[in-house]
Order: structure tokens, then C-alpha cells, then sequence
């Protein structure tokens, strides 16, 4: 019974401290005990982020240098190959162009468009 209360007590032991380093512990139906490590933030998603990172910025560089595009107040965001463009351009024909811009980008798989475009009355 001693014997069963020290490995019980290991094994929490070996789980806490597992939960905050990301270790994964592993018992068999035999009591046999093992450990692997594993991470929360895996290296895909670490990847995958540099990649979105890289491609905003491709489409903010390709929107700024496209003379008719540049110096517009528009951003870039990029989620797993979308691009979202955020912000205003000065003409319909402006936005129209950003989101081709944008979606001529190497890699990009779709672009969502939340640009307005501000007309006044005459």
C-alpha cells in the first residue's frame, strides 16, 4: 500500500510538472509509465504565422508600389493564405484595384475587402 501512495504521488508530481512544461504522460493499463514532449504552440502554427507575416508583408509592399495605391490608408492582415485589406480608398476604381493587387500576390488564395470608399454629394 505504501508502494502504491509513492508512485501515486510520483505520478501526480511528474503531471504537474508536465502540464507546465508540455509534457505529455503516458500510463498503460500495466502501470507502466512514459513520457513524451509535446508543445502547445506547435512549429505549424509558428510556421504558418512567419508565412502570413511574409505575405502581408508582399501585398503592403506590392500596394504601396502602385502609384495610384500608394499613400492610401490601406492595411494588410493575412490569416492562412487570406489577405483582408482594412481601411479607405480615395475611389471605387481604387478599391477595385487593391483587391486585384492583392490577390496577384504570390500565394494568396482569396481576398476579403473591408475598405469603404467615401463619395460626396454634389
Amino acid at each position: 500500500m505504501h508502494m502504491t501512495n509513492r508512485l501515486f504521488s510520483i505520478l501526480v508530481s511528474v503531471c504537474a510538472a508536465g502540464a507546465l512544461t508540455g509534457c505529455v504522460v503516458v500510463v498503460d493499463g500495466n502501470g507502466d509509465v512514459d513520457t513524451e514532449w509535446a508543445s502547445s504552440y506547435s512549429e505549424s502554427r509558428s510556421e504558418q504565422a512567419e508565412a502570413d507575416k511574409a505575405m502581408a508583408r508582399a501585398v503592403s509592399d506590392a500596394l504601396a508600389e502602385d502609384p495610384q495605391l500608394a499613400g492610401q490608408d490601406i492595411s494588410v492582415s493575412v490569416y492562412r493564405d487570406t489577405v483582408t485589406l482594412h481601411g479607405r480608398a480615395l475611389t471605387p476604381a481604387d478599391l477595385d484595384r487593391a483587391l486585384k493587387t492583392a490577390a496577384a500576390t504570390p500565394g494568396v488564395s482569396r481576398v476579403v475587402s473591408r475598405l469603404s470608399v467615401e463619395v460626396t454629394a454634389e
